[in-house]
């Protein structure tokens, strides 16, 4: 469970970061892979390849089965979203310094 939870620590910074700034491009690229790895957390453990439409049809069932996740948890969702956006301030402030 706490890497779950690491995952969607870092998936909601990711979030809140770019709602507060534009991000470098190896930025992105980490979010993205972020991304990914929550819809893979929830998509069937046997993943078809990269690039087919069956992977794409998994990655699109694990961020559905995320979506619901993040309905029957509203609670957590919400402090897991405070936490980054306090994070994500905090670094944008330390790098404007």
């Amino acid at each position: 469970m706490a890497e779950f939870l690491d995952l969607l620590a870092l998936y909601y910074l990711c979030d809140a970061t770019a709602l507060l700034r534009p991000m470098a491009g190896a930025e992105v690229q980490d979010c993205m892979a972020t991304y990914d790895a929550v819809k893979a957390w929830f998509a069937p453990f046997d993943l078809a390849d990269p690039g087919t439409l069956e992977r794409h049809a998994q990655m699109l069932d694990g961020y559905r089965g995320f979506l619901a996740w993040q309905e029957a948890n509203p609670d957590l969702v919400t402090h897991l979203r405070a936490e980054a956006m306090a994070q994500a301030r905090g670094l944008t402030t330390h790098a404007i310094r």
